[in-house]
């Protein structure tokens, strides 16, 4: 039998067109319970809504530090000020660079977390505040967009950090400016580069990251899990999923499940290397847990999930990888649109790009798709950049119907010889 504890404390500030509004901080605390039963295990939940907990509801040798872990004393309650004023101030710079509007959420967590067994017990406590911006540029031609997040280990950090966020805005609304109104994308196979510390990232998360999550190897159904051991890319390419990391702010010392969190090489200079692992899913394999068991909340069990997934630097950078490219496109931003974890085939809706010209990047171009397959396109890397950030991050990636985890993503400049793209239609 094992427990799970804890107290999540969220509090939002968001900016639309409709004006500023500030969320009063929410409160959620519970405790879960696994046990083991005839042909597995099963898990139930209960919510704490009083000052104590409720008698009965966890053993007594555990009960002192899940009532501490769960303590009601709202600790984001003064944040509202602080964090109004930082997203005003970016409101104002984007409308000075001449931004036709700028969408801002700014949200700040609070994560406190007990695991307990026979004979352990493990705490971990995560606070982040993650911002992302959306400037929208009203031009001749139709409106064009372009979105950024960052995350930081809490609001003051995000405060200290603001002159280079103004800058980022104001880079942003110009940039938009400055490359619209936006080209038709083109069709075929193109040379693709992928900035560093860009939302492209997120290929990586979809074609190497989820195929190799471990109950997805366990039951069968990973492209990647049958190459294991297997070259599929050049030496230049190791991807790693590292929760330890997540740039100073969505980091995490131990998993859900207590185990020690630990990076891992999905891709170990191009060898497809190991999966990321529950306890659960590691007992199917034969394996130790490698730290990556995560819940949504205590609602949920845990699941083998990725936390940061990260392309590892190499030699080079943007300015040189791009000036070998005759004719291509420098992808800024991706979102998923269809993975096949056994087939490894894929497709992503390309959200932001410019074209690339002879070796020099221009004007953005329309919206349009990514497809291919995962071999295909890990073999089709010939450049990983040495210029790595690790400055990207989402609101959640979901799995089953386990809600969103807070992911994030890093990579240097990463160039493919050619990958097959098309107009959105």
């Amino acid at each position: 039998m094992n427990w799970f504890v804890e107290r999540r404390e969220l509090t939002e500030v968001v900016h639309t067109r409709s004006g500023l509004r500030i969320q009063d901080p929410s409160l959620e605390r519970g405790v879960s319970g696994c046990h083991e039963v005839a042909g597995g295990t099963e898990h139930s939940w209960s919510e704490v809504t009083g000052d104590a907990v409720p008698a009965g509801l966890l053993p007594i040798e555990v009960t002192p530090r899940a009532r501490e872990v769960l303590a009601p004393v709202p600790v984001l309650a003064d944040r509202g000020e602080p964090a109004t004023e930082a997203v005003r101030r970016l409101v104002d710079v984007a409308r000075a660079a001449g931004a036709a509007h700028l969408d801002v959420l700014l949200r700040e967590v609070d994560r406190r977390t007990l695991f307990a067994s026979s004979g352990r017990q493990v705490e971990d406590h995560a606070r982040y505040a993650l911002l992302e911006v959306k400037a929208f540029h009203a031009g001749d031609g139709p409106p064009t967009d372009a979105w950024r997040s960052a995350a930081f280990p809490d609001v003051a950090h995000l405060r200290a950090a603001l002159p280079s966020l103004e800058a980022l805005v104001d880079g942003l609304v110009r940039e938009l400016r400055e490359t619209t109104p936006a080209l038709p994308c083109p069709s075929g196979a193109l040379s693709i580069v992928f900035p560093p510390g860009a939302a492209s990232a997120c290929f990586f998360h979809e074609v190497c990251g989820h195929p190799l999550e471990g109950d997805v190897v366990a039951r069968g159904g990973s492209y990647l899990a049958r190459r294991l051991g297997q070259r599929v890319a050049g030496e230049h390419l190791t991807v790693r999923d590292d929760p330890t990391d997540g740039h100073g702010a969505l980091g995490f010392a131990w998993d859900d499940e207590g185990d020690a969190a630990r990076p891992v090489a999905l891709l170990r200079e191009g060898v497809v290397d190991a999966p990321l692992l529950d306890a659960r899913s590691a007992l199917a394999l034969g394996l130790a847990p490698n730290g990556h068991g995560r819940r949504v909340d205590f609602r949920h069990p845990p699941l083998p999930r990725m936390a940061h997934t990260r392309v590892e630097p190499h030699q080079g950078h943007l300015d040189a990888l791009v000036a070998d490219v005759s004719h291509g496109l420098l992808v800024q931003h991706l979102t998923p649109r269809q993975m096949d974890l056994l087939s490894g085939d894929f497709s992503f809706y390309i959200v932001e790009a410019r074209e690339i010209r002879d070796g020099r990047v221009g004007r953005r171009v329309g919206p349009g798709i990514l497809r291919g397959n995962g071999l295909e396109a890990l073999a089709a890397i010939d450049a990983v950049g040495a210029d790595a950030r690790n400055l990207f991050a989402t609101r959640g990636c979901r799995k089953l119907d386990h809600g969103p985890l807070p992911v994030s993503f890093g990579q240097p400049t990463v160039r493919f010889r050619q990958l097959t793209v098309g107009p959105w239609r």
